[in-house]
């Protein structure tokens, strides 16, 4: 089976850019613009993979990835953190965690491939 993956940001481009992509790689794909939203899609769906804007309206992605780790049925799940800031501006809010990985964009193709890889098993082929 093909990782199922949800996608998190307010950026409508960032989005369709990233659902276009993974979607031509057989993923398949939940797309949200908020962070309530993608805390609700999350616990209803339980991707195999989020991938998160930091800074959204409703919730940022940082404060939704604490609410997902209360939930047994969530907190396994691996996030992929984005943002336009730098990890040295964002260090403080994101979780320093072994399933979470930060790319800034504009998000190099060749780099979402390998944090998939590292995050996923079979590089997002979920057996």
């Amino acid at each position: 089976m093909i990782a199922q993956i949800l996608i998190a940001d307010d950026n409508v481009d960032i989005t369709n850019l990233l659902n276009e992509y993974l979607t031509r790689r057989k993923h398949r794909v939940i797309v949200v613009n908020d962070g309530f939203a993608l805390a609700q899609k999350a616990a209803e769906h339980k991707p195999h993979l989020i991938i998160t804007d930091v800074q959204m309206p409703g919730a940022y992605g940082s404060s939704v990835y604490q609410v997902l780790q209360k939930d047994s049925k969530t907190a396994g799940i691996p996030i992929l953190f984005i943002s336009a800031h730098p990890f040295e501006k964002l260090k403080n809010i994101l979780p320093d965690d072994p399933k979470t990985r930060f790319l800034k964009k504009p998000i190099p193709f060749d780099k979402l491939d390998q944090a998939i890889k590292e995050l996923l098993p079979m590089g997002g082929y979920i057996p």
